[in-house]
């Protein structure tokens, strides 16, 4: 969801209060914008590992992908066995 459908949700009740509810609506926009839709503040929150180049995406998932082609998962042993039920 995008700055422009949810400003309106997070702000309701003010838009609700607000004489010129459109111009306050820009302005809350902006404000959602500037505080929660911005790179900077997702990588605060160390929910960014790296920032890459346009020109290096296609190497980086080659290499990725390569890292995993013969990744094997070792799951352990079923515990109990499951006859069938009539």
């Amino acid at each position: 969801m995008g700055a422009e459908g949810a400003a309106p949700i997070i702000f309701r009740k003010e838009l609700e209060k607000a004489g010129n509810a459109a111009e306050l609506l820009q302005e809350k926009i902006r404000q959602y914008r500037e505080e929660f839709a911005n790179p900077y503040r997702a990588a605060e929150h160390l929910h960014v590992d790296d920032v890459i180049d346009p020109a290096e995406t296609r190497l980086k998932l080659i290499a990725a992908l390569e890292m995993v082609i013969n990744k094997q998962e070792d799951l352990p042993k079923k515990k109990h066995v499951l006859f069938p039920l009539k």
